[in-house]
């Protein structure tokens, strides 16, 4: 017997269009869509389709923060934009191709898109801890068995942990401690690096001076090899 098998499965797997990146619009509008139609919305998987091309990773994260607030389970994106889909790599999210729906109304059961791996079953689905203010300096963040996406400033001294991956996109001053409870395949982004301390699984680097070469700049870093790596994307 196997001990791990994939197999199809018939669950409802919604899609949400988003055509605006106003965010406070958005709020508005899904919290309407789950208030009336509470039990059909509730934990719900939800690809996020997102037909407006101003949208950015903040936004984004936002709306992310917004599902979860309304018990919906944003599961994955389906965009062109590359920011949207490095963001979405970077939260655990799947990036789904082109929808294959026909433009001919349909409806709502027609619209559903029905697929999971029985591997995710019994999981529970964990959305990223989103922090939109700014880290202040000595301010402590952590994020327990979830990413933690970070849209604000972290100013030196604040300490950022979290158990899976982080996403920050703004200005890195403080320390970033990633897979905090040993997951090696953790990994950090950072927009604007600056950082005094990255640690990822307890190996660490700490900067008295950050090189040129990474000073704000798009730094991706990750385990290879047992020692830190750090990427300009």
């Amino acid at each position: 017997m196997n001990k791990v098998e994939i197999i199809t499965q018939s669950e409802v797997l919604y899609t949400l269009k988003i055509r605006t990146n106003d965010t406070d619009v958005l709020a508005q509008k899904i919290n309407t869509l789950s208030c009336d139609n509470k039990q059909q919305f509730q934990y719900a998987p939800v690809i996020i389709q997102i037909e407006d091309k101003n949208l950015s990773a903040n936004e984004l994260a936002v709306l992310v923060e917004i599902l979860t607030q309304n018990d919906m389970v944003a599961v994955g994106i389906r965009s062109d934009k590359q920011e949207l889909i490095d963001f979405a790599k970077f939260s655990g999210m799947a990036v789904f191709g082109k929808s294959l729906t026909s433009n001919k109304p349909e409806s709502i059961q027609e619209k559903t898109t029905k697929t999971a791996l029985s591997l995710l079953q019994d999981k529970a689905y964990q959305a990223p801890k989103v922090v939109t203010n700014e880290v202040n300096s000595f301010e402590q963040i952590i994020a327990k068995d979830s990413d933690l996406v970070l849209l604000d400033e972290v100013k030196s001294g604040a300490e950022i942990m979290s158990f899976g991956n982080i996403s920050a996109y703004k200005e890195v001053q403080g320390c970033l401690f990633a897979g905090i409870d040993g997951d090696e395949k953790a990994t950090i982004f950072v927009q604007s690096f600056n950082a005094q301390l990255i640690s990822i699984a307890g190996i660490y680097k700490r900067f008295d001076v950050v090189p040129t070469k990474l000073y704000a700049r798009q730094v991706m870093i990750d385990l290879s090899d047992g020692k830190l790596r750090f990427q300009i994307v």
